[in-house]
């Protein structure tokens, strides 16, 4: 960081020398020697500029800006060797202990005790059951539905008391239409004799 700190400077008092404006042209130059274009664009670049300050020896000045830049540079690192994936995942494999449950075996005594305490268990629960429905206190105007015969009956009943009103409303409808279609009739009628006689 220190090296480009140097850059700068160096930069400002050769603008200086050459008599032009080193704020603007500065940044401007540094904003080029900073971009990913390759060198050659960057001396395309510089070249551009310097040929409206400087009348001559344009690429000597490029070249001693580039020169500068690039040393003043912080050097990269070598790119660390690529190791192989798999390698690595056999290294990470072997060092961890894989976790294996194992299945405990149960002596005859053990799993007499065991099954009554389960079967303590399940008689709780079924007594819990019980005094549950023996809390519940039946209401009187609460009639459990035995008779399913009775229920279909009244369904039926009410299918059929649905489809007679169905039939009386289409009966009804119709008598309608013909009475409609009559009193239509009757007035087409009266119109044609009402014609009639106004043409005597």
């Amino acid at each position: 960081m220190a090296a480009v700190l140097d850059f700068e400077p160096w930069l400002i008092n050769k603008l200086k020398s050459l008599k032009t404006d080193e704020n603007v042209f500065g940044t401007y130059i540094s904003g080029i020697l900073d971009s990913e274009d390759s060198v050659d664009d960057k001396k395309d670049a510089l070249e551009g500029i310097l040929a409206e300050i400087v009348e001559s020896d344009i690429s000597v000045h490029v070249n001693e800006i580039i020169e500068k830049w690039e040393s003043s540079r912080p050097k990269e690192e070598a790119p660390k060797p690529v190791t192989d994936v798999d390698l690595q995942l056999a290294k990470l494999l072997e060092s961890q202990s894989l976790a294996t449950t194992t299945r405990r075996e149960y002596t005859d005594e053990e799993k007499k005790i065991r099954e009554a305490i389960l079967s303590q268990y399940s008689q709780l629960s079924d007594n819990e059951e019980n005094e549950v429905n023996e809390e519940e206190p039946e209401s009187p105007d609460l009639v459990k539905n035995t008779n399913a015969a009775d229920v279909a009956a009244a369904a039926r009943g009410r299918r059929e008391q649905a489809r007679q009103e169905a039939q009386r409303k289409k009966e009804k409808d119709k008598e309608d239409r013909e009475k409609q279609k009559q009193l239509k009739e009757e007035k087409k009628e009266k119109r044609k004799t009402q014609k009639g006689e106004r043409k005597r």
